[in-house]
């Protein structure tokens, strides 16, 4: 039972960081990055390949520059994303719509320029 409150106390306790990640090319990539980090006591740690972002649930104790740290030491790079940049955010609909628009004017733009 110390065991379960233990663990319930260290899930409380834990906050969520997301870290834009370079130097991945390929699933394999991202395993061997989650393994890594996942590898440091206190930490649960996704990393998608698509996105490029590593989504970590650690501990207080543990920093970001810890992270980071532990990325450059399998061969990547890796910074915080932003508050503006997270998509779980109350505020990310009305931040990524404009985006998209500006993202599609551009490319219908860029693809009639030639034309």
């Amino acid at each position: 039972m110390t065991e379960v409150a233990a663990s319930s106390e260290e899930t409380s306790q834990a906050r969520r960081i997301r870290l834009d990640v370079t130097g991945m090319s390929c699933g394999a990539c991202s395993r061997r990055l989650e393994s890594k980090l996942n590898k440091i006591d206190g930490v649960s740690a996704t990393v998608d390949i698509s996105t490029k972002i590593a989504t970590v649930d650690a501990r207080h104790d543990i920093s970001v520059a810890d992270l980071c740290e532990a990325v450059e030491q399998a061969g990547y790079r890796a910074e915080e994303r932003t508050v503006d940049d997270d998509q779980s955010s109350p505020d990310a609909p009305a931040q990524t719509s404009p985006s998209i628009v500006t993202r599609a004017i551009r490319w219908v733009t860029v693809g009639h320029m030639g034309g």
